[in-house]
């Protein structure tokens, strides 16, 4: 299976904006209906319309008024492969894959991230997973004198005991 294509602003006012494309047709331009809004003031309001067929994009100019060009010449419709792009007025845009997904990688020290959640829940998951640990190994570093433990890592025993009593990040209770 191929991965689905975009279009990608390389040059112009909308630099980094993209758009997935697909095989119905989208159109391009300034207009506010359009499948990608660019706020470039040279491009007509429907400036071209965009489909996929295949691994090509099909480019279609809409009878724009400072038209569509490829390589330096002026088109009414192009097949554009990955890596090519089209210059519309003063806005450039390339045809590219999208991404592919990154693969979860391997932690060194074994504590999940959770990537997968919000950035706050993420945090708050490792920071429980943290404290988990930093409590037992405290803990069995003074062989379980509370007050010891307390003292080596400059907490009150009520905040230790605390600690102690939450439960670890859900990924490590199995």
């Amino acid at each position: 299976m191929t991965r689905p294509l975009r279009l990608v602003v390389t040059e112009g006012p909308d630099r980094g904006r993209k758009v997935e494309l697909g095989t119905d047709e989208s159109v391009i331009g300034s207009h506010i209906d359009c499948a990608m809004v660019l706020a470039d003031d040279s491009v007509s309001g429907r400036h071209v319309a965009v489909r996929v067929e295949g691994e090509a994009v099909i480019v279609r100019d809409l009878g724009s008024r400072n038209g569509s060009w490829v390589d330096g010449a002026r088109i009414t419709q192009r097949a554009l492969a990955i890596g090519d792009s089209v210059r519309i007025a003063r806005t450039t845009l390339r045809v590219e894959p999208e991404p592919e997904p990154l693969a979860a990688r391997d932690v060194r020290d074994g504590i999940p991230v959770h990537s997968d959640l919000a950035y706050a829940e993420a945090r708050a998951a490792v920071l429980r997973e943290f404290e988990h640990r930093y409590v037992v190994d405290i803990l069995a570093r003074h062989r379980g004198d509370v007050g010891a433990a307390a003292r080596a890592a400059g907490l009150e025993v009520k905040h230790l005991l605390s600690l102690a009593a939450r439960p670890a990040a859900p990924s490590q209770r199995e």
